[in-house]
């Protein structure tokens, strides 16, 4: 009995520390229009929102802005995102 709590204790150990040692960030996508792309906005590399985002979340994220001016999430709008060459 013993021997089985150590073992099961042993894998929990060795289970979990790889777990929460992840090596590689974890990556998020801010896919969006000027509002996300930070037009107007003065030092949008550190004022957009994916740029504040990366900035409360820390080195465990990898934050991508996305956004286009211009274009809508819609697919029957004036100019979907989805007909973007960055999308392809």
């Amino acid at each position: 009995m013993r021997l089985k709590f150590i073992l099961n204790l042993w894998m929990f150990l060795f289970l979990s520390t790889n777990l929460f040692s992840q090596k590689t960030a974890v990556k998020a996508a801010c896919i969006g229009n000027s509002i996300t792309y930070g037009a107007f906005i003065a030092n949008r590399d550190q004022n957009s929102y994916p740029a504040q985002l990366q900035a409360y979340l820390g080195d465990g994220y990898e934050v991508r802005n996305y956004g286009v001016s211009g274009r809508t999430l819609l697919t029957q709008g004036d100019y979907p995102y989805v007909k973007n060459e960055r999308v392809h």
